[in-house]
Protein backbone atom coordinates (compact mmCIF):
# COMPACT_ATOMS: atom_id res chain seq x y z
CA UNK A 1 0.00 0.00 0.00
CA UNK A 2 1.28 3.46 -0.86
CA UNK A 3 1.82 6.01 1.87
CA UNK A 4 -0.99 8.62 1.61
CA UNK A 5 1.63 11.38 1.58
CA UNK A 6 3.56 9.76 -1.25
CA UNK A 7 2.57 10.30 -4.86
CA UNK A 8 2.81 7.96 -7.82
CA UNK A 9 4.33 9.60 -10.87
CA UNK A 10 3.89 8.35 -14.40
CA UNK A 11 7.23 7.25 -15.76
CA UNK A 12 7.30 9.40 -18.88
CA UNK A 13 10.80 8.21 -19.81
CA UNK A 14 9.62 4.61 -20.26
CA UNK A 15 6.31 5.51 -21.90
CA UNK A 16 6.03 4.50 -25.56
CA UNK A 17 4.16 7.06 -27.62
CA UNK A 18 2.50 6.29 -30.98
CA UNK A 19 5.09 5.00 -33.44
CA UNK A 20 4.88 8.09 -35.65
CA UNK A 21 6.01 10.30 -32.74
CA UNK A 22 8.86 7.97 -31.87
CA UNK A 23 9.93 7.81 -35.54
CA UNK A 24 9.85 11.55 -36.27
CA UNK A 25 11.75 12.50 -33.12
CA UNK A 26 8.84 14.33 -31.45
CA UNK A 27 8.54 11.88 -28.56
CA UNK A 28 11.48 13.23 -26.56
CA UNK A 29 10.28 16.85 -26.85
CA UNK A 30 6.80 15.75 -25.82
CA UNK A 31 8.20 13.90 -22.78
CA UNK A 32 10.01 17.10 -21.78
CA UNK A 33 6.84 19.19 -22.23
CA UNK A 34 4.83 16.73 -20.13
CA UNK A 35 7.41 16.76 -17.34
CA UNK A 36 7.44 20.56 -16.92
CA UNK A 37 4.46 20.74 -14.59
CA UNK A 38 2.65 17.99 -12.73
CA UNK A 39 -0.09 17.86 -10.13
CA UNK A 40 -1.58 15.33 -7.80
CA UNK A 41 -5.01 14.04 -8.77
CA UNK A 42 -7.16 15.58 -6.04
CA UNK A 43 -6.34 16.20 -2.40
CA UNK A 44 -6.54 12.49 -1.57
CA UNK A 45 -4.98 11.26 -4.80
CA UNK A 46 -1.73 9.38 -5.02
CA UNK A 47 -1.00 9.85 -8.72
CA UNK A 48 0.66 12.85 -10.31
CA UNK A 49 -0.25 13.73 -13.87
CA UNK A 50 1.07 16.33 -16.33
CA UNK A 51 -0.67 19.70 -16.38
CA UNK A 52 -1.07 21.17 -19.84
CA UNK A 53 -1.49 24.82 -20.65
CA UNK A 54 -4.31 25.36 -23.13
CA UNK A 55 -2.79 26.92 -26.23
CA UNK A 56 -4.48 27.77 -29.50
CA UNK A 57 -2.53 24.94 -31.16
CA UNK A 58 -3.74 22.41 -28.58
CA UNK A 59 -7.37 23.52 -28.90
CA UNK A 60 -7.15 23.29 -32.70
CA UNK A 61 -5.74 19.74 -32.46
CA UNK A 62 -8.56 18.67 -30.14
CA UNK A 63 -11.15 20.26 -32.44
CA UNK A 64 -9.66 18.42 -35.45
CA UNK A 65 -9.88 15.14 -33.54
CA UNK A 66 -13.49 15.92 -32.66
CA UNK A 67 -14.34 16.63 -36.32
CA UNK A 68 -12.82 13.22 -37.16
CA UNK A 69 -15.09 11.64 -34.49
CA UNK A 70 -12.07 10.65 -32.43
CA UNK A 71 -13.08 12.49 -29.26
CA UNK A 72 -15.48 11.06 -26.73
CA UNK A 73 -17.17 13.20 -24.05
CA UNK A 74 -18.86 12.17 -20.83
CA UNK A 75 -17.51 10.26 -17.90
CA UNK A 76 -19.75 7.19 -18.23
CA UNK A 77 -19.37 6.87 -21.99
CA UNK A 78 -15.58 7.14 -21.79
CA UNK A 79 -15.12 4.64 -19.02
CA UNK A 80 -17.61 2.15 -20.52
CA UNK A 81 -15.73 2.36 -23.83
CA UNK A 82 -12.37 1.79 -22.15
CA UNK A 83 -13.74 -1.19 -20.20
CA UNK A 84 -15.15 -2.77 -23.38
CA UNK A 85 -11.86 -2.26 -25.21
CA UNK A 86 -9.92 -3.76 -22.30
CA UNK A 87 -12.16 -6.81 -22.32
CA UNK A 88 -11.52 -7.30 -26.04
CA UNK A 89 -7.78 -6.81 -25.65
CA UNK A 90 -7.64 -9.24 -22.72
CA UNK A 91 -9.52 -11.88 -24.74
CA UNK A 92 -7.21 -11.42 -27.72
CA UNK A 93 -4.10 -11.64 -25.53
CA UNK A 94 -5.48 -14.79 -23.90
CA UNK A 95 -6.05 -16.43 -27.32
CA UNK A 96 -2.71 -15.41 -28.79
CA UNK A 97 -0.69 -15.71 -25.57
CA UNK A 98 0.99 -12.45 -26.55
CA UNK A 99 2.31 -9.93 -24.04
CA UNK A 100 0.49 -6.61 -23.58
CA UNK A 101 1.83 -3.86 -25.86
CA UNK A 102 2.98 -0.82 -23.89
CA UNK A 103 2.12 1.98 -26.32
CA UNK A 104 -0.02 5.07 -25.72
CA UNK A 105 -3.04 5.04 -28.03
CA UNK A 106 -5.54 7.00 -25.93
CA UNK A 107 -5.35 10.39 -24.28
CA UNK A 108 -7.56 11.27 -21.31
CA UNK A 109 -7.80 15.02 -20.81
CA UNK A 110 -9.68 16.60 -17.93
CA UNK A 111 -10.45 20.02 -16.50
CA UNK A 112 -8.89 21.43 -13.34
CA UNK A 113 -12.20 21.91 -11.50
CA UNK A 114 -13.26 18.30 -10.92
CA UNK A 115 -14.42 17.00 -7.57
CA UNK A 116 -12.51 14.46 -5.52
CA UNK A 117 -14.73 11.58 -6.67
CA UNK A 118 -14.04 12.33 -10.35
CA UNK A 119 -10.30 12.42 -9.73
CA UNK A 120 -10.47 9.08 -7.87
CA UNK A 121 -12.21 7.54 -10.90
CA UNK A 122 -9.65 9.07 -13.25
CA UNK A 123 -6.78 7.75 -11.12
CA UNK A 124 -8.33 4.29 -11.06
CA UNK A 125 -8.81 4.35 -14.83
CA UNK A 126 -5.26 5.54 -15.50
CA UNK A 127 -3.91 2.80 -13.24
CA UNK A 128 -6.02 0.09 -14.89
CA UNK A 129 -5.24 1.17 -18.46
CA UNK A 130 -1.68 2.44 -17.95
CA UNK A 131 -0.35 0.37 -20.87
CA UNK A 132 -2.26 2.42 -23.44
CA UNK A 133 -3.60 5.63 -21.91
CA UNK A 134 -1.99 8.89 -20.88
CA UNK A 135 -3.90 11.22 -18.59
CA UNK A 136 -3.29 14.96 -18.43
CA UNK A 137 -5.03 17.72 -16.54
CA UNK A 138 -5.77 20.78 -18.63
CA UNK A 139 -5.15 24.12 -16.98
CA UNK A 140 -8.73 25.22 -17.62
CA UNK A 141 -12.13 24.87 -15.94
CA UNK A 142 -14.89 22.68 -17.40
CA UNK A 143 -17.08 25.55 -18.63
CA UNK A 144 -14.20 27.12 -20.54
CA UNK A 145 -13.17 23.72 -21.91
CA UNK A 146 -16.69 23.07 -23.16
CA UNK A 147 -16.86 26.50 -24.77
CA UNK A 148 -13.47 26.09 -26.49
CA UNK A 149 -14.20 22.64 -27.88
CA UNK A 150 -17.89 22.84 -28.77
CA UNK A 151 -18.41 26.58 -29.17
CA UNK A 152 -21.42 26.28 -26.88
CA UNK A 153 -21.97 27.04 -23.24
CA UNK A 154 -21.61 23.52 -21.88
CA UNK A 155 -19.31 22.20 -19.19
CA UNK A 156 -17.02 19.35 -20.19
CA UNK A 157 -14.88 17.83 -17.46
CA UNK A 158 -13.36 14.82 -19.26
CA UNK A 159 -12.58 13.95 -22.86
CA UNK A 160 -10.96 10.93 -24.45
CA UNK A 161 -8.94 11.23 -27.64
CA UNK A 162 -9.31 7.76 -29.14
CA UNK A 163 -7.11 7.14 -32.15
CA UNK A 164 -3.32 6.99 -32.45
CA UNK A 165 -3.29 9.59 -35.24
CA UNK A 166 -5.45 12.00 -33.23
CA UNK A 167 -3.43 11.31 -30.07
CA UNK A 168 -0.23 12.04 -32.03
CA UNK A 169 -1.69 15.27 -33.37
CA UNK A 170 -2.75 16.46 -29.90
CA UNK A 171 0.58 15.51 -28.30
CA UNK A 172 2.52 17.15 -31.12
CA UNK A 173 0.53 20.35 -30.44
CA UNK A 174 2.22 20.51 -27.02
CA UNK A 175 5.56 21.31 -28.62
CA UNK A 176 4.42 23.32 -31.64
CA UNK A 177 4.37 27.09 -31.52
CA UNK A 178 1.11 29.06 -31.54
CA UNK A 179 2.65 31.46 -34.07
Amino acid sequence: MTDPGQSIQMNLNNMNFPRQLEADGSAEKIREALAVRQTRLGAEGQMEVPVLGVSKTLVEAIKRARMQRRVRFGFDDIFDKLAAEKKGIDELLQKTKSPQQDRISRLLLFSNDGVERLYRHIEQTLTEHHFRILGCQLDIDSKSLGQLITGRSSAIKVILVEHKDAVSDVLRALVESDQ
